[in-house]
């Protein structure tokens, strides 16, 4: 994440020095974060719960709450729930894509959570709607779940990826009072080719390659972009 910032920053200055002074007014141009969060705190960790929802909210937050940290409880998820928001992030442009592929580079980290104060939707009496809370184009639902759970006063909770295949699980956290840890246990570079067909993810350093198809994700020979009253993509 931090290196694909620099490349794009560095691309529009012709100096190091100007590049300083660029990321800075970039930096003043941001939300603050909160005055609850520590200074200690690692701002991969924190910055999910900075940015303001998407115009759609996300699968448990609706558009006027504040943000959430979600992360997968695997790499082949975290991987699959990835590969979907590039198809995403490519289908929301306006126009032409601007290449017949981007490539761009990744930070992939693990960071430990544990509170007494979590759920784990795939465990009963939720996993009884285990079809809605999966559920590829509806979010009504899990949002107002979310909207219950973050009065209720939880802090994180678990829950099956609507995007894999198999039934591997997500993490969400309401509030970075839920970490373990104050930086990231561990991190990793990773490179990314996006096409209209295929995403393609390969770590730095290693030659396994993890790719998913557009259609993987496709509902009916749609693809499901997040917002409940946009129009969705043929595939």
């Amino acid at each position: 994440m931090e290196n694909q910032e620099q490349v794009a920053t560095l691309g529009y200055v012709d100096t190091l020095e100007e590049q300083a002074v660029l990321e800075e007014l970039l930096e003043t141009s941001k939300p603050d974060y909160p005055d609850t969060y520590p200074n200690t705190l690692h701002y991969l960790l924190k910055t999910p719960f900075r940015y303001p929802p998407l115009h759609w909210g996300s699968r448990f937050g609706r558009i006027h709450e504040p943000s959430l940290f979600y992360g997968g409880k695997s790499l082949e998820v975290t991987l699959a729930e990835s590969a979907f928001y590039r198809f995403v992030f490519l289908r929301s442009m306006e126009g032409t894509a601007p290449a017949a592929k981007l490539n761009t580079e990744h930070t992939l980290f693990t960071v430990g959570y544990k509170t007494d104060k979590g759920i784990q939707l795939q465990q009963p009496p939720f996993s009884a709607f285990t079809a809605a809370l999966r559920h590829r184009t509806e979010y009504s639902l899990t949002q107002a779940l979310g909207t219950n759970m973050r009065e209720a006063g939880v802090e994180a909770f678990e829950y099956l990826s609507a995007r894999s295949a198999r039934d591997e699980l997500c993490a969400a956290l309401f509030t970075p009072i839920a970490f373990t840890d104050q930086a990231p246990q561990s991190r990793e570079n990773w490179f990314c080719e996006l096409t209209q067909e295929q995403v393609t993810f390969k770590a730095m350093g290693s030659q396994q390659v993890f790719s998913f198809c557009l259609e993987e994700f496709s509902v009916n020979r749609l693809f499901p972009m997040p917002a409940p009253s946009a129009p969705r993509n043929p595939v």
